[in-house]
């Protein structure tokens, strides 16, 4: 899950040269999160499977209202 959220850290372009991220850097918090939860199912742990992957799926989310709100349309 720290993982997750390091990779969308990673996501905001910081420096500001307007290089677009590669398309697969958005699907990583996805697949870590999907990887997090059958980790957490193989340890027998239902609700950290839960928690991984919503975390994954809701990172990208909070990135892009957060640029949104930060940045503007």
């Amino acid at each position: 899950m720290v993982l997750a959220a390091v990779v969308v850290l990673l996501m905001p372009d910081w420096t500001g040269t307007g290089i677009a991220r590669p398309l697969w850097l958005f699907a990583l918090p996805i697949a870590l999160g999907i990887v997090g939860a059958v980790v957490a199912l193989r340890t027998r742990h239902p609700g950290w499977a839960l928690t991984s992957a919503i975390w994954g799926f809701a990172l990208i989310q909070i990135v892009v209202v957060v640029i949104t709100l930060v940045s503007g349309p």
